[in-house]
């Protein structure tokens, strides 16, 4: 039978070398594809042996060598022939059979596998473009040039619905890819692929390129990482995910106390998140990132702490009292029992607990709150003063103006100095005149006392709760006896509560020759409150004559009018429901101050050294 001529024919019997020869005689030289391109089965091989010396450092045999060798031992010298014949005839024709059919099947089998793995070398070493089967990530290019692989990855979507999941401690982020990302890096992922099966040892690179034809390996797909939208991204997550320990705490819940035991504060390494990230997002490798985190423990539940500080008394709705309109809800009051919460907590191993508890409803909540929130007068009240004294009057206005519009909710104490403050010149105040033992001076913020106690007189009427009032030590023109509150910086101070049940909001202003004072809040109750003073001890001034040598013989002069001293008791009278009582309000006691005349001299002998002369300041303008 005539033998086929493969390589004459364009065909070598095994279909890879088939493909990889044909390749060879495209007109257009693939990238990467070898320079020489040898023309029969000798040249190929040549070229393969090269190859591999080239890249791996093994030697082979020459081709030439190789097939003298193997011709020598399929075709042996006629004499050798006709010896073996010879010596044949003397065995049985059995054996002669066997003997004669096993070595025929064993050259074929070395034909054949030296013709496979001739194809394999040559397909490893010589096929100019990416090999079959090998994939960029999920991309099929195997058999495409690296510019035919650069396109197909560039319209590739893998991207599209990537996301990155990232576990820190026990929550899972995710980062959407294509959000941190500019693309796929097309040109460095055929590059890769292409380069995929040729790198490594001899072995190496046979073993990549037959197991690609199976589908075994892959090539990674390279990803261009946006830097900027990864480190927001990732500053992102560390800020929710970056914790402080979180110590034990309650809510109230229905009729139970819920305790939480907390959480453990997370931190980690940020940087060697960021480079963790992008370089598992540049290699395509979407598996979850477990962060390595440092924990720091919470306190432990203290069932004493809780029990001292979770039950309460209750609590009304109130008011935001920096706009004075947006309601605050009431809090219930709640109890329970410290027993039965240790038991029930126990080891504290749980993150929840459930404590019964006893509530107390508010007796004022949100919504009846806002139908009455300042809807009634609880007190006005107006003093005089003089217009004309400017300084004195203008610190009247600007103390009015502090007060005005303060806001105090059920329990909140209000206190004069601290809602006016300081009295200085650089906070608008001037001078004018003073009280200071028992005599009248000029002083900064001199008249401020007429706004705390025309505020006083309209505490009182109010029924509201005085934790501090201090009377004058002289009597003032403007209020009635008891009804007067003094103030100094750093001094006495006037407070009161609100003891209603309701938000209370004070106006106060000066207009013209008056001074007034309006408290807001809401009225439960008919109740009326009058002012009543008794007088129970009063002492009288003295007249003392001083000679002043400025006047003439005989001539008097008034340089400081007397006042009278008294002692009083002022008592509130309540009248509600009609039932009316009677409330002791305070104890208040004035000194008198000598009335001082100056009197010329009865002769020039007297010296002048014997006469003095005082404050000649009138008692109206008198602040305090």
């Amino acid at each position: 039978m005539t033998q086929k001529n493969y390589s004459a024919l364009g065909h070598t019997g095994n279909s890879a070398l088939d493909a990889m020869l044909k390749s060879r005689t495209e007109s257009t030289k693939p990238e990467y594809a070898p320079i020489s391109k040898p023309e029969n089965q000798e040249d190929i091989v040549s070229e393969i042996s090269s190859n591999i010396a080239m890249n791996d450092g093994i030697k082979f045999t020459d081709y030439n060598d190789y097939k003298s060798e193997i011709s020598s031992e399929i075709s042996p010298t006629k004499q050798n022939r006709k010896a073996t014949k010879n010596a044949e005839k003397t065995k049985k024709t059995t054996k002669k059979v066997k003997s004669g059919n096993g070595k025929k099947i064993a050259i074929g089998l070395t034909s054949a596998a030296a013709a496979l793995c001739l194809a394999t070398v040559g397909y490893t070493y010589l096929y100019p473009n990416i090999h079959f089967g090998v994939s960029a990530g999920t991309i099929q290019i195997g058999g495409m040039s690296v510019s035919e692989a650069e396109k197909q990855i560039e319209k590739s979507n893998v991207l599209d619905n990537a996301s990155l999941p990232i576990k820190i401690y026990d929550t899972e982020y995710k980062i959407n890819v294509p959000e941190v990302a500019n693309g796929l890096d097309s040109k460095n992922s055929a590059k890769n692929a292409y380069e995929f099966t040729r790198t490594g040892g001899f072995f190496t690179r046979i073993a990549n390129t037959m197991g690609a034809l199976f589908g075994l390996n892959e090539s990674p797909l390279s990803v261009d990482v946006n830097n900027e939208a990864l480190t927001a991204k990732l500053a992102e997550i560390s800020q929710e995910a970056i914790t402080e320990p979180v110590n034990p705490f309650w809510t109230v819940e229905g009729d139970y106390l819920v305790v939480d035991k907390g959480s453990v504060g997370v931190s980690f390494d940020t940087e060697e998140l960021n480079k963790q990230v992008e370089n598992r997002i540049k290699t395509m490798d979407f598996s979850t990132l477990d962060v390595k985190v440092k924990t720091t423990e919470q306190n432990p539940i203290d069932v004493q702490y809780i029990y001292d500080n979770a039950q309460t008394e209750a609590k009304n709705a109130t008011v935001d009292k920096t706009d004075g309109t947006t309601i605050i809800p009431s809090v219930d009051g709640v109890k329970f029992d410290l027993e039965t919460a240790k038991e029930i907590i126990g080891d504290g191993s749980e993150q929840t607990y459930k404590i019964p508890i006893e509530r107390t409803p508010a007796a004022v909540s949100a919504d009846q709150l806002a139908g009455v929130l300042f809807r009634d007068t609880l007190a006005s009240t107006s003093t005089s003063l003089n217009a004309s004294n400017k300084s004195r009057t203008s610190n009247v206005r600007l103390a009015s103006q502090y007060i005005n519009g303060t806001i105090l909710n059920p329990g909140d104490e209000f206190s004069y100095n601290g809602v006016v403050g300081e009295r200085t010149t650089d906070r608008g105040f001037q001078t004018a005149g003073a009280y200071s033992n028992g005599q009248v001076i000029e002083d900064v913020g001199g008249g401020v006392c007429q706004p705390s106690s025309t505020l006083y007189m309209a505490v009182l009427r109010a029924d509201l709760e005085v934790t501090e009032r201090h009377n004058h030590s002289l009597t003032v023109s403007y209020t009635p006896l008891g009804e007067d509150a003094t103030v100094s910086w750093g001094g006495p101070d006037f407070r009161f509560k609100n003891n209603t049940d309701y938000p209370i909001k004070i106006l106060a202003w000066q207009e013209g020759s008056s001074m007034s004072v309006k408290i807001l809040g809401t009225k439960t109750t008919d109740k009326v409150v009058k002012t009543t003073t008794d007088i129970i001890e009063t002492v009288d001034y003295k007249t003392v004559e001083k000679t002043d040598s400025s006047l003439s013989a005989g001539e008097r002069e008034t340089s400081q009018s007397g006042m009278t001293g008294y002692k009083t008791v002022t008592y509130k009278i309540i009248t509600e429901n009609g039932q009316t009582t009677k409330v002791k309000a305070n104890n208040s006691s004035y000194k008198s101050r000598d009335k001082i005349v100056l009197v010329g001299p009865a002769s020039s002998s007297e010296s002048s050294e014997s006469t003095t002369t005082s404050d000649t300041t009138d008692e109206s303008t008198e602040s305090e």
